[in-house]
């Protein structure tokens, strides 16, 4: 009989393969029961190696809480998707831009020609914008979060609540197709909420190394996003689940 060892080893060899794990499928690979397998993602789940889910689990996001841990991260993958997070701009939108180091990335890579007027509640973004001549800078304000370099709290949410956009690009943690877009933390997941509630079209722009993960709090259903845009073809196997909900894939 396989030991205890010998299952936890396979499920995260699979898990990191397939990047989800339905409990009913481990169980018959196992050889094993349905209460064996969920006592042994427990385990993992409690251990930070996975998150157990509801019938099965996913990959725990595995990013860097700290900015300037993730600033020098998949550089060039981020690029690209600036290139194509960019095409969606057009004069005169009222933009808000999340923080994140690939929102980041979008901000410093809109042409200087671009009328726009920004709102974002991120120091760097803030900084990159200050000094593009055609763009009209809003700045919301608030509790300063050092590990994120943004503002939080109530100002910050009060800011954005009074203002309509037309778009507004959200930073990814995770991305799951059945839970939606989370957070790391409750402060961050209620801007980023007040910031999808007031915008015409959603953009989650992200590496593809944060789909199918989960964080603790709930930022906006899958069925609330409107692009998806990673630094994959737009046809890649890992992007069809969520083209298949009525999201356009970039």
């Amino acid at each position: 009989m396989i030991s205890k060892e010998e299952r936890h080893d396979f499920i995260l060899v699979k898990i990191k393969k397939e990047r989800k794990l339905a409990m009913t499928d481990l169980a018959a690979e196992l050889g094993v029961s349905e209460h064996t397998v969920r006592r042994d993602l427990k385990e993992l789940s409690d251990a930070g190696l996975l998150r157990a889910i509801r019938g099965g689990a996913t990959l725990r996001s595995n990013m860097p809480f700290d900015i300037y841990d993730r600033n020098n991260l998949d550089v060039m993958e981020k690029q690209s998707i600036a290139e194509k997070s960019i095409t969606l701009l057009k004069n005169h939108q009222v933009v808000f831009f999340d923080g994140g180091t690939t929102t980041q990335t979008i901000a410093g890579n809109i042409p200087d020609s671009l009328i726009l007027t920004v709102v974002t509640h991120s120091l760097p973004i803030a900084n990159i914008l200050a000094n593009f001549p055609n763009i009209t800078l809003i700045f919301a304000g608030g509790t300063f979060c050092k590990s994120s370099l943004t503002m939080q709290g109530q100002q910050t949410i009060a800011t954005f609540e009074k203002i309509y956009a037309d778009i507004s690009f959200i930073g990814v943690c995770s991305l799951d197709l059945y839970r939606g877009l989370t957070s790391r933390t409750h402060e961050e997941a209620d801007v980023k909420r007040v910031l999808c509630k007031n915008s015409m079209n959603i953009v989650a722009a992200t590496t593809s190394n944060k789909l199918d993960t989960l964080a603790s709090f709930l930022t906006c259903p899958v069925s609330d996003i409107s692009y998806l845009i990673t630094e994959k073809d737009p046809f890649d196997r890992i992007l069809q689940p969520y083209a298949a909900q009525g999201i356009t894939i970039l």
